[in-house]
């Protein structure tokens, strides 16, 4: 993993708004974070699983009161990576890979995706994982999230090796820069990091 594609993202368009009763009835209120005057609520769904920002007062759209969508976070619970069964690792941890994050234009440049990964990790207790396949964008994120997240701790995890970083049996957090990028992207078309996922946690633990 992290191999960095050029070109735009193949991620999925954001959906444009929910209606209240499906807040309700699919997801539950995670946190909520105020972004140039206006309060957004991160919302979960558990089952699917999936998260989305929203605004957190309904408005008028097409007729109807809705909540605006502003960010979604697809994510896929798998048995195994890269061969690697997950319970190896995480035998009693919720564990989800992310499929993408996507950020509507009004919103970017505030930390808001930081703010979602380090929600879902700590309110929803997930252990994220980094997508096999890696957009320039991905890259930077994590390493944002490496060096300033106070709310999480990033690992590097070679699934071809079954170890993570510095593959001795223990494991360091990554800061952004204390291990090589060597170690962990490779760019299309090498592909001989593929194997490599980075991993968050919340630094306080599972909390679901």
């Amino acid at each position: 993993m992290p191999v960095l594609l050029k070109g735009d993202s193949k991620m999925a368009v954001i959906p444009m708004s929910y209606s209240p009763g499906t807040v309700a009835r699919r997801f539950s209120i995670l946190d909520g974070v105020t972004i140039q005057g206006v309060l957004y609520q991160v919302i979960w769904d558990s089952k699917t699983p999936f998260a989305a920002v929203i605004e957190a007062a309904p408005s008028v759209i097409d007729g109807d009161m809705r909540h605006k969508v502003v960010a979604t976070l697809e994510l896929q619970r798998r048995p195994q990576l890269e061969g690697v069964l997950v319970r190896k690792f995480w035998e009693d941890s919720d564990v989800a890979q992310i499929e993408g994050i996507v950020v509507d234009g009004t919103v970017r440049d505030v930390g808001l995706a930081t703010f979602v990964y380090e929600t879902v990790a700590s309110k929803a207790g997930v252990v994220l994982l980094s997508d096999n396949e890696q957009y320039e964008g991905g890259k930077a994120l994590w390493q944002h999230i490496a060096r300033r997240s106070s709310e999480l701790k990033v690992f590097i995890l070679d699934t071809d090796a079954a170890q993570y970083y510095p593959f001795d049996g223990e494991r360091v957090c990554y800061d952004g820069v204390s291990i090589p990028e060597s170690e962990i992207w490779s760019e299309h078309p090498d592909r001989s990091k593929h194997g490599v996922v980075l991993v968050a946690e919340s630094i306080i633990g599972n909390a679901a």
